[in-house]
């Protein structure tokens, strides 16, 4: 195993391909799980290889590495679960996706191997540097003042949604469809998120063990809010992300993981998404469209964890695996796109052209997301994402799985640049964190949606920061006049 992990990261991921390509010929497609096991395991490996060779000297929170991360979370691990699964019960498969997971796991290898080559096609060393006296220097106090802006936004955003039954992840309304500010809102109410990873980062990089307790203490209350404002939601992917927060901020700051805490939440959390998912549509009997009644929540989770308990033993971690494994929307449209249409073309890019045009200035901005729905409704329905690499697939076959792939790597290197240049600005670094959660995301989006997000934050790095220099300026001034009126 030594030896193996001393070979080049570049020789193992081609040789991967190759091995991996030699076996999807000669296994047959009826010996799915020796075919998806062998070819997964070879695909995990590769990219698990990659990242420890990249990372060994320090993690940072790199577009390579979220995005590497997320193949192996979305697009691979899940199949080790999936493929015995299947192989006892076939009939929870309707679609046969089983047969696929092969292709799929070889295609997930493919794309990500030509986006590592794209990303370390330009500025190859380039890393993100330690950011401790950068962020020491910063007060909490003087923190909140400069983030009081989007803290009222967000809250503003928040409250609302609600009034306008948009809270609840089971209810919809008209709002969420015809309204053009319901997507602005939708945004605002996600940067409280912002302020939990600033407050953690600050905490993370004070030296002085009294104060970074101090400073911890406020920042597990921020995350408790957060978490206290969505838990009632059932809004599972959102919840999911609150606890990332801290995680980011700790490798951010530290650049290692905090392993007891992860493993810590990854024994706690199978049980608690299996509630949460149970509890997405008790809510509906306890709570109206446009309220949050906190003396119901006891009684609802107790109901959500009644309807757990009923169902049928194995089908929780399950339900889990199916919904973390994005790969068989990929896997669709690999094995039926090119019989059923034509290909795009490029066709599903044009929104781009979009992207910086407010929905209530032009109300027929088109909608930004691709769901696998609009070729395969029975399959896919309204939000099923169609992915980064489905949208590659059905515009250019597989010559856009790899030219497609490289060039985001392209893309996310210049992302990660403008931000790692202005890694001694703190509100950019605070940006770079939250960002990298959502890039965690993306992978199952199509590609208007990453330009799309990846634009704000940079966007919303710089505001902060020319609004925190506004406010220096503006102190220094009046400390200036002060000290001249103590002169006279």
């Amino acid at each position: 195993m030594t030896n193996l992990l001393n070979f080049n990261r570049w020789i193992v991921l081609f040789f991967g391909i190759f091995i991996s390509s030699i076996l999807l010929i000669v296994i047959p497609g009826d010996q799915f799980v020796f075919r998806s096991l062998s070819i997964t395991l070879i695909a995990s490996f590769c990219i698990c290889h990659y990242l420890y060779k990249r990372y060994s000297k320090g993690l940072t929170l790199q577009a390579d590495m979220m995005i590497g991360i997320n193949t192996l979370m979305q697009y691979l691990l899940p199949i080790f679960y999936l493929v015995p699964y299947y192989n006892t019960k076939p009939n929870m498969d309707i679609w046969n996706h089983r047969y696929g997971f092969a292709l799929t796991s070889f295609v997930a290898l493919l794309g990500q191997t030509m986006f590592f080559c794209g990303y370390e096609s330009i500025r190859k060393d380039l890393n993100f540097p330690h950011v401790n006296r950068t962020l020491r220097h910063i007060k909490m106090g003087n923190m909140f003042i400069v983030l009081a802006p989007l803290i009222v936004l967000t809250w503003f955003g928040r409250i609302m949604l609600l009034q306008n039954g948009c809270y609840y992840q089971i209810f919809t309304s008209d709002f969420q469809f015809i309204s053009p500010y319901f997507s602005v809102l939708a945004q605002f109410g996600r940067y409280g998120l912002i302020i939990v990873i600033a407050l953690f980062a600050i905490a993370f990089s004070e030296m002085n063990k009294k104060k970074q307790g101090k400073k911890l203490s406020i920042a597990i209350l921020a995350c408790l809010v957060e978490i206290g404002w969505y838990l009632p939601s059932g809004s599972r992917g959102i919840l999911v992300l609150i606890v990332l927060g801290p995680i980011f901020a700790y490798i951010f700051v530290m650049r290692k993981l905090p392993k007891k805490t992860i493993i810590l939440i990854l024994l706690l959390g199978i049980p608690i998404l299996s509630v949460l998912y149970s509890y997405r549509y008790v809510a509906s009997q306890y709570f109206s469209v446009s309220e949050i009644n906190l003396q119901k929540v006891p009684d609802a989770f107790l109901s959500a964890l009644d309807r757990t308990e009923k169902e049928e033993k194995g089908s929780k971690v399950y339900r889990i695996m199916d919904r973390f494994y994005d790969g068989k929307n990929l896997n669709h449209l690999l094995i039926h796109y090119s019989h059923d249409y034509n290909y795009e073309f490029g066709a599903t890019y044009k929104n781009i052209l979009y992207i910086f045009v407010p929905k209530f200035l032009y109300r027929n901005k088109p909608v930004f997301s691709t769901s696998l729905g609009k070729w395969y409704q029975l399959v896919g329905g309204g939000s099923t994402p169609i992915t980064f690499w489905g949208e590659s697939y059905i515009n250019f076959s597989w010559f856009g799985i790899i030219v497609c792939s490289y060039l985001l790597g392209i893309f996310m290197k210049c992302y990660d640049y403008i931000f790692i240049r202005n890694a001694h600005k703190p509100y950019w670094c605070f940006i770079y964190v939250f960002g990298a959660i959502t890039i965690l995301q993306l992978p199952t989006e199509a590609f208007v949606i990453w330009v799309s997000y990846l634009t704000k934050f940079i966007l919303i790095a710089f505001i902060l920061t020319y609004w925190h220099l506004i406010l220096k300026k503006s102190v220094s001034v009046e400390q200036r006049h002060s000290t001249v009126i103590k002169k006279l």
